[in-house]
């Protein structure tokens, strides 16, 4: 068995050795028998070429017309820093922007990636990451054609290659349709299988790595919900790491009228979700930009 060579985990090898000597070996992602097949994964054809190196390139050359426009005004936010307290107040979220800020010195694209992919990529890449809540949870989201997907797709190849464990793909839209089929009153009928609601959630359990794509569109039936929030909870409890891509923040979800999470009045699965690690599918440096610009 061989490895890629230039692999960083098995330095071509094929396997990874665990510092603990009592703990076995693990197969590499980087070869052929510790990749999953893409219909295993779930992965729509779209995204099973996604990685990091292709989502920069992407993404820089979507935001070239303006990234200029932002790297100019870095001076500003410097001097906001840089002004005292009793002048300009309390910066909410000032030790964030002051470690942007750094990473811009040394490298000026770190500001016009998305807000907090950088992290995503290296939690993924080398599990380096300080959870603030402790659970491995990541919300991606951004409006469509932002590469939410493409994103969270490369962040599950590189967690799966580094780890050699198993990931899913699931899109929620689908699987909220099959859960509705499940209760065999949906006028589409296709549940030729007969599968139960558990036959459906009790496969997404256990990967390593889940990812749950557009996790605002899930049906808006309470029993679509239940179901969700109990695989949320599942994971939780055994401490797997999610991935949840949507076009809004949590918090936006729980206002929406009517919404299937806030009719459950389940208060302990919404703060979990409002504590997940935020990525915004917007440059890093136009939050701030845009709040120098208010009065």
């Amino acid at each position: 068995m061989k490895g890629r060579p230039d692999c960083p985990r098995c330095q071509g090898r094929g396997v990874i050795l665990d510092p603990d000597p009592l703990k076995p070996a693990r197969i590499c992602g980087c070869t052929p028998e510790g990749q999953q097949d893409a219909a295993e994964v779930g992965l729509p054809a779209r995204y099973r070429e996604a990685d990091f190196t292709r989502f920069w390139k992407w993404w820089n050359n979507a935001q070239a017309s303006h990234a200029r426009t932002l790297l100019d005004r870095v001076g500003d936010l410097e001097d906001l820093l840089a002004r005292p307290l009793d002048e300009v107040g309390e910066v909410e979220g000032r030790e964030e922007l002051g470690k942007l800020l750094q990473a811009l010195r040394r490298r000026p694209e770190h500001g016009i990636r998305p807000a907090g992919a950088e992290g995503l990529a290296q939690w993924a890449t080398s599990g380096k990451h300080r959870f603030r809540h402790g659970w491995e949870l990541w919300w991606i989201h951004g409006p469509a054609q932002s590469g939410r997907s493409t994103l969270a797709a490369a962040a599950l190849r590189a967690w799966s290659e580094r780890t050699g464990r198993s990931v899913r793909y699931v899109s929620v839209r689908a699987l909220s349709q099959a859960i509705k089929d499940a209760y065999y009153d949906v006028r589409s009928y296709q549940n030729q299988a007969f599968q139960s609601v558990r036959d459906l959630i009790e496969p997404l359990e256990t990967p390593g790595l889940l990812l749950l794509d557009d996790w605002d569109r899930m049906d808006s039936d309470i029993r679509v919900a239940a179901a969700l929030a109990q695989l949320v909870d599942h994971r939780y409890s055994e401490e797997l790491p999610t991935l949840l891509t949507a076009a809004v923040p949590p918090e936006a979800l729980e206002r929406r009228e009517g919404h299937p999470l806030a009719r459950l009045d389940d208060a302990s699965l919404l703060e979990r979700l409002r504590g997940a690690e935020r990525v915004e599918m917007v440059p890093a440096l136009k939050p701030w930009i845009d709040r120098l610009a208010r009065p």
